[in-house]
């Protein structure tokens, strides 16, 4: 189901180009520290919890994927 991916993807850029543009460079700014502020953080958590929540991930598609 590819197509659901480009849908989104096509109704999100319709939304953005909706939204004035010193409203999407503030939005851009706000995102930039955002990331600075949380980044680091974030990239610690995932490589230290990673591993666990893929192998959880795979577990429950392994289920789905018995039931049917």
């Amino acid at each position: 189901m590819p197509w659901k991916s480009v849908l989104v993807a096509l109704k999100a850029r319709q939304a953005w180009k909706r939204i004035p543009p010193a409203q999407r460079k503030a939005i851009l700014q706000a995102a930039q520290q955002s990331a600075r502020k949380h980044g680091p953080t974030v990239a610690k958590t995932v490589r230290d919890q990673g591993p666990v929540v893929a192998k959880r991930f795979a577990e429950a598609v392994r289920q789905s994927r018995k039931r049917g």
